[in-house]
């Protein structure tokens, strides 16, 4: 009886040995590929995050952004058409929420900033008018001479 017990000690003693090494994976310089984009260069790439539509500017912002995800041990980000993105726009948001600010780059200027109530509505005036934000909005209102929806 004390080898089972023995026995079963030192296995449950390499399983936890094993999920404490599987939690604290380093992922980081999985991906060390990050290239210079052109935010102005427009060719729209489509994919859902989470649950919601996300329209990337080019295929090389969004290329970074699965590098990124890869060396968060995050799992990348799937291309796919316009028309089943928008299937996941977002349908309804809050009002209240933190407030941020995206850039919307434009070939024929440099581009515009926008303040929007919340991420969600940023989100969603990016996927219901198929404009791409470039990278992370940033949180509080937009800096001045610009637009607030």
């Amino acid at each position: 009886m004390e080898v089972y017990k023995l026995s079963f000690l030192i296995a449950l003693l390499g399983g936890v040995i094993q999920l404490t090494l599987a939690q604290t994976r380093d992922c980081s310089g999985t991906c060390i590929s990050n290239v210079r984009c052109s935010p102005y260069f427009k060719d729209l790439v489509w994919t859902v995050v989470n649950g919601a539509c996300r329209v990337y500017q080019n295929g090389c912002i969004f290329g970074n952004e699965n590098c990124s995800r890869a060396n968060q041990c995050l799992p990348p980000l799937v291309a796919t058409s316009q028309a089943k993105c928008k299937e996941f726009c977002q349908k309804r948001c809050p009002r209240a929420g933190v407030q941020v600010c995206g850039w919307f780059p434009y070939s024929d200027s440099a581009g515009r900033y926008m303040s929007y109530p919340n991420r969600c509505l940023l989100d969603q005036y990016a996927c219901q008018n198929s404009q791409a934000y470039v990278g992370e909005p940033t949180l509080g209102p937009c800096p001045l001479n610009t637009m607030a929806i």
